[in-house]
């Protein structure tokens, strides 16, 4: 099958597998292909999708011509707001998750569409998170035994110590809310524009200097180190803590692994840690842990999880934030 006609970097799919994208002039060669009856697709953010299906025999060469028209236009969305913190856009449009290479709870890759949302540029950090600990009364987490004057003599370093009932306790007082584990590894690796993913948000070299990672002797204040940003600008997704999102650490569809891990007794946690190695740190790379703190985390005060917060373009508070028409606070 040769398709033909589609904007260059359109995501082409034959029975829902993925194919490859389209060249710089539009095109693209599907080879191997059974005979019959074969369902085609091709996307490309900002474009109404292209559905159809091609029938031929063995050794047929079929020419599809795509058309694929631009989607609805709507308002344009500031790239960066303030909401408790700087937050970036991550626009709408589909994205490949997971890997078929590496871990085995990272497969299947599989096409996710989201609408449109923006994402903390940075982890939260202590002087956030105590605002939100002096207005609701509630205790300041304990300091890391590293540091024992971690939360007051280090504003600008990420929080530690907070369950993700805390996580989500300060989300939601901040007016925003935890990304779904869908937008945290999007935020980290899509590169819209290549139409492809990256396995660490710079890039797909494991290069130690880009971020917070391997060994390191602790955390570093949030946006040291910019040239490990992802491609939507949002730093320290690889490295320095590890991030809570709002997810049970559940097998992916179709995915057939068997582990007692897996159900609703862990969340998912993303992005790797001061101490973890490298590849800890891979976009793709899923961690697990018990929603509350362990004892022995606890005692020791070992403690290498902390968060970042996300809200939707279309969240009614965010939309009076920004001055749309009819929205209406929430």
């Amino acid at each position: 099958m040769v398709v033909v006609g589609a904007p260059p970097g359109s995501a082409v799919y034959v029975d829902n597998i993925s194919r490859g994208v389209t060249s710089a002039d539009g095109t693209i060669r599907v080879s191997g292909l059974k005979a019959g009856k074969r369902l085609l697709r091709v996307s490309n953010e900002g474009y109404t999708e292209f559905n159809t299906s091609v029938t031929a025999k063995d050794g047929e060469v079929r020419r599809v011509v795509v058309q694929l028209t631009p989607g609805e236009t709507k308002a344009s969305l500031p790239n960066e707001i303030d909401v408790n913190g700087p937050m970036l856009l991550v626009g709408a449009g589909e994205f490949a998750m997971g890997d078929d290479n590496h871990n085995p709870d990272e497969k299947p890759s599989h096409r996710v569409t989201l609408p449109d949302f923006y994402i903390d540029k940075f982890e939260v950090t202590n002087e956030q998170y105590k605002k939100f600990c002096d207005a609701t009364h509630r205790p300041c987490p304990i300091n890391p035994w590293w540091d024992d004057h971690y939360m007051a003599n280090h504003p600008r370093s990420p929080v530690l110590g907070v369950s993700w009932n805390d996580a989500d306790a300060y989300a939601k007082w901040a007016g925003k809310r935890l990304p779904t584990e869908e937008e945290w590894e999007k935020a980290a690796s899509w590169d819209s524009a290549a139409q492809k993913k990256r396995q660490w948000p710079w890039g797909d070299n494991s290069d130690t200097s880009r971020a917070n990672v391997a060994g390191t002797q602790r955390t570093t204040d949030v946006g040291q180190f910019p040239n490990g940003a992802s491609p939507y600008g949002a730093q320290d997704m690889a490295g320095n803590v590890a991030e809570w999102v709002n997810a049970f650490y559940q097998p992916y569809p179709g995915n057939q692994t068997n582990s007692p891990e897996m159900g609703t007794k862990n969340r998912v946690v993303r992005g790797g840690t001061y101490k973890g190695d490298i590849e800890d740190a891979r976009t793709p790379r899923r961690l697990f842990h018990t929603p509350q703190l362990l004892d022995s985390e606890k005692k020791n005060r070992a403690f290498l999880i902390g968060f970042r917060s996300a809200i939707s373009a279309d969240d009614p508070r965010l939309q009076q934030r920004l001055g749309r028409s009819g929205a209406t606070p929430k």
